[in-house]
């Protein structure tokens, strides 16, 4: 496993990253059994700065790789929402679900979220 220190993170988004959306679903709607299909449900959508990497290029953090998964690191300084498994990423063309989410601390402060996300 590669060691990382947070700057280095904060400053792969802010060299290379670009603006996506985090949709995160603020309704959960209802489950109709009938038709087998959700209503109700609704999103909200928030402006975040973040960087994709691929696993077989990018910071190998975890033990299990998918096909079509990839991460995104999103800063979480300042940032007014935090992103959690079922949300969805989107940017560069495409939408990806939220599938795990490892925060980062320096000393006992939230820097950054490794989002892994698959398509």
């Amino acid at each position: 496993m590669a060691t990382f220190r947070a700057y280095d993170l904060l400053k792969l988004v802010q060299d290379h990253g670009q603006e996506l959306t985090l949709r995160k679903k603020t309704t959960a709607g209802t489950y109709d059994p009938a038709t087998g299909s959700v209503s109700g449900s609704a999103t909200t959508d928030y402006v975040v700065e973040g960087y994709f990497f691929n696993f077989s290029t990018g910071l190998p953090i975890g033990d299990e790789i998918r096909r079509g998964s990839r991460r995104c690191v999103i800063p979480a300084l300042g940032l007014a929402v935090e992103p959690d498994d079922e949300d969805q990423i989107i940017g560069q063309g495409d939408t990806v679900s939220v599938v795990r989410v490892n925060t980062i601390f320096s000393n006992g402060v939230k820097i950054c979220y490794i989002c892994e996300v698959s398509e």
